[in-house]
C-alpha cells in the first residue's frame, strides 16, 4: 500500500514498535536502539526533554508505524532545529513515508520559526542511499568531523536553511 500515512505524536505505548522498526532498518543493534532510541522516547514521554522535543509517527490508521521521526530544538537564540532519527521500516523505503516524514518536520520546524535544520550522519556506505536522500531535498553538507564514530567513519552534517515566512 503506497497511500500517503496518518502522521501523528508518537505514543508511549509504541515505543516498542518504534525501537523495534529502527533495528529492522540495519542501522542500530538491538543494544544500540534501546540505548539511543528507547532511552530517548521514554524521557520524551516522561517529560523530562523539554517541550521543544517530538517524536511523530507515520501509520496507517490503524496500523503498525511505517515510519518515525524525531526533532528537537536547540536551546540557542537563533532557532536552529536538529533531526536525530528518522527512520522507516524496510517494507516501505520508497513508498514516499520518508519524503513525507521529512516535509512535516520541515514544515513544522518553519511554521516555528526556526532558521535552519540539521541533520547528522555517518559516512558509513551503508548510509550512502540516505546521505542521496538529504542532497535530493535540498541538504547541503556544511561539516564533516573526521573519525567522529570510529576509525574511518566520519560524521556528515546536513544542513537547510529556510527564508523566514517561506513554505
Amino acid at each position: 500500500m503506497n497511500a500517503t500515512p496518518q502522521l501523528r505524536p508518537a505514543a508511549r505505548h509504541e515505543t516498542e514498535a518504534l525501537v523495534e522498526l529502527a533495528v529492522s532498518t540495519g542501522l542500530f543493534t538491538p543494544d544500540e536502539a534501546d540505548l539511543l532510541l528507547r532511552q530517548t522516547l521514554e524521557a520524551l514521554h516522561a517529560g523530562t526533554l523539554g517541550a521543544d522535543h517530538h517524536a511523530f509517527v507515520a501509520a496507517d490508521e490503524p496500523g503498525e508505524p511505517r515510519g518515525w521521526v524525531y526533532f528537537a530544538k536547540r536551546n540557542e537564540p537563533d532557532e536552529p532545529w536538529d533531526l536525530w532519527w528518522i527512520g522507516v521500516a524496510p517494507a516501505h523505503h520508497g513508498t514516499g513515508v520518508g519524503t513525507a516524514l521529512l516535509a512535516f518536520v520541515e514544515d513544522f520546524v518553519r511554521a516555528r520559526s526556526g532558521r535552519v535544520l540539521y541533520i547528522e550522519t555517518s559516512s558509513d556506505d551503508k548510509l550512502a542511499a540516505t546521505r542521496a536522500f538529504y542532497r535530493r531535498r535540498g541538504y547541503a553538507e556544511a561539516g564533516q568531523v573526521a573519525d567522529f564514530y570510529a576509525q574511518g567513519e566520519d560524521k556528515i552534517v546536513f544542513a537547510k536553511a529556510f527564508e523566514p515566512g517561506a513554505r
